[in-house]
């Protein structure tokens, strides 16, 4: 696997390529529903629940699909079909469950990155390295936020942090957009 990160530019040109003439209208509909999720933090949170349920009942379904194509017989081959049902028939049922468990991802992913940044070897010897110190610190901070609230601050925080990202992805669609590299 090639650890080095993908160059600036072709990143940015991928990105120009894919959404085309659409960049700068996709742009304003995620920075609309980014302020719609901070104005409405717990819609966010049950929307956000919603769709990672349809993700995970699809991908079961599409699993039931391949597995009885392959006509697997073994209980290995039809457990991951049934959990994926199974964990996204939970979410859509019990709403406050998924968006509980989203709340447990997200301490999950703010300690893992607050670890990576502080053991990066860049973080120790590079100029920026200070940037590196400042994001873990932010990411343990944020961690200890969701786990010391949870599991009701995850109504709340969980839609917050969803539309906080995606204003920041429309806008960086819309400075894409307006790039020439």
């Amino acid at each position: 696997m090639n650890s080095t990160p993908p160059n600036f530019t072709s990143v940015v040109q991928t990105e120009q390529k894919l959404l085309g003439k659409y960049t700068v209208p996709a742009g304003i509909v995620l920075i609309v529903l980014g302020c719609l999720g901070i104005i409405s933090p717990i819609t966010m949170s049950a929307a956000t629940d919603g769709i990672l349920a349809g993700i995970l009942i699809v991908g079961g379904f599409t699993w039931v699909v391949h597995s009885y194509q392959l006509h697997a017989h073994g209980l290995g081959d039809w457990l991951r079909p049934l959990l994926l049902l199974v964990t996204g028939g939970i979410m859509v049922a019990i709403p406050s469950l998924g968006i509980a468990s989203i709340g447990l991802l997200f301490i999950l992913y703010f300690f893992i990155d607050a670890y990576r940044n502080f053991t990066r070897p860049k973080a120790r010897e590079a100029i920026g390295h200070g940037w590196f110190i400042f994001s873990g610190v932010l990411d343990i901070v944020i961690a200890l936020l969701f786990l010391l609230t949870w599991p009701q601050g995850s109504f709340l925080l969980v839609g917050i942090f969803v539309g906080v990202n995606l204003i920041f992805d429309g806008f960086i669609l819309i400075m894409i957009r307006n790039t020439s590299i």
